[in-house]
């Protein structure tokens, strides 16, 4: 994960150093980016402990035509997740670990959130505090409100949850939606365990000189990057799209969304696989590098950012943003407009916000947008200092005083 990765790099600025106990990719199904590997430092210690993938054997029972059985093993077996089949792995890797290189603090990010229920069994084995740091709600989380687990499983998971938290030294979230969440749901923690760390940008990644660009300049270039699942379908901004095309106000060859990322055909266009107009406009390209990510996003004309309706909607803050910000590209956040999404985007006065749940105004916004393109005005004035402080170094340095106030 960038995150992790990025908290490496930087963190010995401060004063950290950091030794990385993950898992070994050879089995893992996940798509893999080892361009994030580059961008390690020279020497860093990487431990990479051997993991099944669940994944594997979910496959099959789908192949069978399954799908319950699957579902069985995830509410009753894979406890809260089926990143739990690492644990035994890892704690025996910890041992020597330990034993070699005596840590002070022990950091845990999640999801998957299994690995965080390693961080008593530290405190009580070896007596090192630990960080919890959420990168996504966990038994609040959008899943779970999507997807209701047993009652037996949402008892055990918040028993775990409560577990690591409350034996943690500190909490990290991403946003101040999930420490209003945790706080609701523990009113006994302190607030001052909860910390606040948004995910950012990493300066250095945007100073690669850039290719030149390769798409029209006649078309109005619209760029997605990321992977588009569950609650998060577009289908309400091809509506919208189909509308303004339809209704002569978009020339059709005149615009083109790229989407960047692991996405699936069958569900991107589910309920427009007949369109000819977004079939024609919409472009799936594969998952890019890092470093290729960046330039696609730098190329565009306008970026899109989108978040799925329903609960939890307005603690949703895709990472992709603060990328978006640096980038220095006008964005349309198709977003809760009361979310912590909608609140940065439009402090950072780079861009504008459509309800994700209102078509008249996701088909405005866009024709806004396009309608400014046309003239030659679509431009943003960004708050740079606003957006400078999501750069990874800054964030580094916050976690190293969240560090710091644990063990000087």
């Amino acid at each position: 994960m960038q995150r992790g990765a990025k908290f490496t790099r930087y963190l010995p600025e401060e004063g950290w150093e950091c030794s990385v106990l993950t898992a070994d990719p050879a089995l893992v199904k996940h798509p893999k980016d080892y361009s994030l590997v580059q961008e390690l430092l020279s020497g860093q210690k990487v431990h990479k402990v051997f993991t099944l993938d669940a994944q594997w054997l979910y496959k099959v029972f789908w192949g069978l035509r399954l799908p319950k059985v699957v579902t069985w093993l995830i509410f009753h077996v894979f406890i809260p997740d089926s990143e739990i089949l690492w644990l035994p792995f890892a704690k025996a890797r910890l041992k020597s670990v330990i034993k070699a290189e005596k840590p002070q603090l022990v950091y845990i990010s999640g999801p998957p959130f299994s690995p965080m229920l390693l961080g008593k069994w530290l405190k009580d084995k070896y007596g090192i505090p630990y960080v919890l740091d959420f990168r996504d709600d966990w038994s609040l989380g959008q899943s779970r409100q999507d997807n209701p687990p047993p009652p037996a499983f949402r008892r055990i998971e918040q028993r775990l949850e409560h577990q690591a938290i409350a034996n943690a030294a500190k909490v990290v979230v991403v946003n101040k939606a999930y420490k209003r969440d945790f706080l609701t749901l523990y009113p006994e923690q302190s607030e001052d365990k909860f910390c606040v760390i948004t995910n950012g940008y990493d300066e250095s990644d945007f100073a690669a000189p850039r290719e030149p660009r390769t798409t029209k300049t006649d078309q109005l270039q619209i760029v997605h990057t990321g992977v588009l699942f569950a609650r998060r379908h577009p289908g309400i901004i091809w509506q919208a799209l189909e509308n303004l095309i339809r209704s002569g106000r978009i020339e059709q060859d005149r615009i083109k969304v790229h989407l960047y990322g692991r996405n699936f055909e069958s569900f991107v266009f589910r309920g427009f696989e007949n369109s000819r107009i977004i079939r024609s406009i919409v472009e799936l390209h594969p998952y890019l590098p890092h470093p290729q990510t960046i330039t696609a996003m730098c190329q565009a004309d306008l970026l899109l950012l989108f978040s799925g309706a329903g609960a939890k909607s307005e603690a949703e803050l895709p990472g992709k943003l603060f990328e978006y910000l640096r980038a220095g590209k006008p964005i349309l956040g198709v977003v809760n407009p009361r979310g912590v999404c909608a609140e940065i985007l439009l402090q950072a006065r780079s861009g504008v916000v459509a309800s994700q749940e209102d078509l008249s105004q996701v088909e405005a916004r866009i024709w806004e947008q396009y309608r400014l393109w046309q003239q030659g005005k679509l431009q943003i004035q960004p708050d740079w200092d606003y957006i400078r402080q999501f750069e990874r170094r800054q964030l580094s340095k916050a976690l190293a005083e969240v560090l710091n106030s644990i063990t000087p």
